[in-house]
C-alpha cells in the first residue's frame, strides 16, 4: 500500500474525522462535473480474480463453456488481465471474453494489443503478478504485445452499454462492468446497473468495482442481487488509484466503515444473480 493511501486511510478512518471525510466526498459528487476516463492498468485487483477460486468456484468448474463480458474495457487491460489468469489458472478451461467500449480511440489500442507505460503497463514482471504477465505478454523492444492465443479469445469490440440492441439478456456467466459507472450521473448509472445486471445468467455473477457506493447498495437491493462475502476489505485496499486520492474527488473510495449498516452490500464488489431455484 502507497505511503499515500495509508495517509488518507488513518487521517480519515479517524472516528472525528470521518464524518468530515464523507462530507467532503459529497460535495464534490454534487457539483463536479462527470467525465469519463480510460485510465487503467495491467493486474489492478487480482485478490479479486481469486473468488473464481472459492465461492464462484462452480462457474470456472468446466462443466460447460465460461461466458464473459467486460462492459467499458478501455484499452484492454482488464480484459487482457483476466485472460492470463484463466489461462494460468484453470489452463483446460474453455472460456470467451468479450469486451467493449464506448472510445473508438480505445477499441483501436485494445484491438492492437501492444502497450507500453502510457498504457497502465509499469514493469509487468514484478512481484505477484510475474506468472500472468509472462503468460500474457511477449517482448517486443521497448512495448510488450499480447500474445497470439490470449488475442483470439478477446474478442474487442466498440459499443455504447445505453444502445437498445448491444446486450441480450441472460447471455453471460460473468459480467465486469468496473470503474465507469462511477463517471455517470446517477439516472444514467442506474440505466446501465440495469443492463449489465440484465445480461448476467441466473445463477451468474457481477463484478462492479468503480460505482458510487451509496447508489451501488441501492441499485444492488432493488435488482435483488446477492453479495459475496469474501475478502471484501482485501479487494477494497487493492484499489489503490481510488482510494489514494480520497475524498478529494467524486471518484475517489471512502475507507471502509465497520459501522455501516448495510457493509457487506456496501463494500463488496462481487454479486450473484439469483439462480432458477433461488427466484
Amino acid at each position: 500500500m502507497s505511503r499515500r493511501v495509508q495517509m488518507n486511510q488513518r487521517l480519515f478512518d479517524l472516528p472525528i474525522l470521518r464524518g468530515w471525510g464523507r462530507s467532503i466526498h459529497a460535495r464534490r459528487i454534487a457539483s463536479e462535473p462527470r467525465a469519463q476516463s480510460t485510465a487503467t492498468r495491467f493486474f489492478r485487483n487480482l485478490r479479486q480474480l481469486e473468488v473464481l477460486q472459492g465461492p464462484l468456484a462452480q462457474l470456472a468448474d468446466g462443466r460447460a463453456p465460461l461466458r464473459i463480458l467486460v462492459a467499458g474495457c478501455s484499452f484492454g487491460c482488464e480484459a487482457y488481465s483476466l485472460a492470463s489468469y484463466l489461462a494460468v489458472t484453470f489452463p483446460q478451461l474453455d472460456w470467451t471474453i468479450k469486451a467493449f467500449d464506448i472510445s473508438h480511440e480505445a477499441v483501436a489500442i485494445a484491438r492492437r494489443a501492444v502497450f507500453g507505460a502510457k498504457h497502465g503497463l509499469a514493469d509487468p514482471l514484478a512481484s505477484e503478478v510475474r506468472p500472468y504477465a509472462e503468460r500474457l505478454f511477449e517482448r517486443c523492444g521497448e512495448v510488450w504485445a499480447v500474445v497470439a492465443d490470449i488475442r483470439q479469445r478477446v474478442l474487442i469490440s466498440h459499443g455504447d452499454l445505453l444502445a437498445d440492441d448491444l446486450l441480450a439478456d441472460g447471455a453471460f456467466d460473468i459480467v465486469f462492468a468496473q470503474n465507469f459507472l462511477v463517471h455517470m450521473d446517477d439516472a444514467t448509472a442506474a440505466e446501465a446497473f440495469a443492463r449489465v445486471v440484465g445480461a448476467v445468467k441466473p445463477g451468474g455473477a457481477l463484478f462492479v468495482g468503480g460505482m458510487n457506493l451509496n447508489s451501488k447498495a441501492a441499485l444492488v437491493r432493488r435488482h435483488g442481487l446477492i453479495p459475496v462475502d469474501w475478502e471484501i476489505e482485501a479487494i477494497h485496499d487493492n484499489d489503490e488509484m481510488r482510494r489514494s486520492a480520497w475524498p478529494w474527488g467524486y471518484w475517489t473510495l471512502e475507507p471502509i466503515d465497520r459501522s455501516q449498516t448495510d457493509f457487506t452490500t456496501r463494500y463488496s464488489t462481487i454479486f450473484r444473480t439469483r439462480g432458477a431455484t433461488e427466484a
